[in-house]
């Protein structure tokens, strides 16, 4: 099977800019990609930050995008969403017993969990995983049993290099690998938030993460002269076999043909 993994969005009004980039037309390029050359793919995960804002008009223009697309998507959010006002927009989309974004989805390729990690507050920008939260993901691990397992978070629970994002990581990372230890077949885990393409094995776990679809956080900030940087963006391809996962991390933007010379 193939799904693919978009993360970091952060729309705004439809057709405005932000941080050198415009949100939307991103969006729609992506999409657009997809749409002509996987559509085959079986799903699609969107990790989070999916406003930056958190404006109902935003998440207005996300959905407009999504009504048109073909393929199934299964939303998180982010530091940088509010999770009310994504349900005002979004109110049908799958949530747990205590309202938190976050679900279960099954194919014969295995157990799909997506995870929020968003701290209530708009300037809280650290992620989260509360025991109710963590309850509910033990609860999957142990009912996934043997079973190939994927996990979604937008926060990554470990640093990576750069103070920028390593400063709201996801807090309380003990407990979370605490619960981890539950799953006795977790494949992979996915996560957004970080705006870098990334490989982590964190305690034993593969991670991966991607850039945004609209700004980047450079490497060595002291490298570029602002906060962000124009590097590509990419979305992934995700292909699941009986013994092989692989993951095209795929700038989609940057395609152009050369010839052998």
């Amino acid at each position: 099977m193939k799904f693919i993994h978009i993360t970091d969005t952060h729309l705004v009004g439809d057709g405005q800019p932000l941080n050198g980039g415009v949100p939307s037309a991103r969006l729609d390029a992506c999409l657009d990609d997809i749409a002509r050359w996987h559509g085959d793919a079986a799903f699609c995960v969107i990790s989070g930050d999916l406003a930056e804002f958190a404006e109902a008009e935003a998440y207005r223009v996300f959905k407009a995008r999504l009504d048109r697309f073909a393929l199934p998507c299964f939303l998180m959010i982010g530091n940088h969403d509010d999770r009310d006002v994504f349900l005002s927009v979004f109110p049908d989309h799958p949530k747990d017993e205590h309202g938190f974004i976050q679900h279960r989805f099954e194919t014969g390729e295995g157990v799909f969990l997506f995870l929020d990690t968003t701290r209530d507050g708009r300037d809280n920008h650290d992620g989260q995983l509360c025991p109710a939260r963590l309850s509910w993901l033990r609860t999957r691990l142990e009912e996934a049993g043997d079973r190939p397992t994927y996990l979604f978070l937008h926060h990554p629970p470990f640093g990576i290099g750069i103070s920028y994002v390593d400063d709201i990581r996801l807090a309380d990372a003990d407990a979370f690998a605490e619960v981890l230890g539950h799953g006795r077949n977790i494949r992979h885990v996915f996560y957004g938030h970080v705006h870098r393409m990334t490989y982590v094995n964190w305690r034993g776990i593969p991670f991966t993460s991607l850039p945004s679809l609209n700004h980047q956080v450079p490497l060595i900030p002291a490298s570029v002269a602002g906060e962000f940087c124009d590097e590509p963006p990419a979305y992934g391809i995700v292909q699941i076999a009986d013994d092989q996962m692989t993951v095209h991390f795929n700038t989609f933007l940057q395609r152009n043909p050369l010839h052998q010379t």
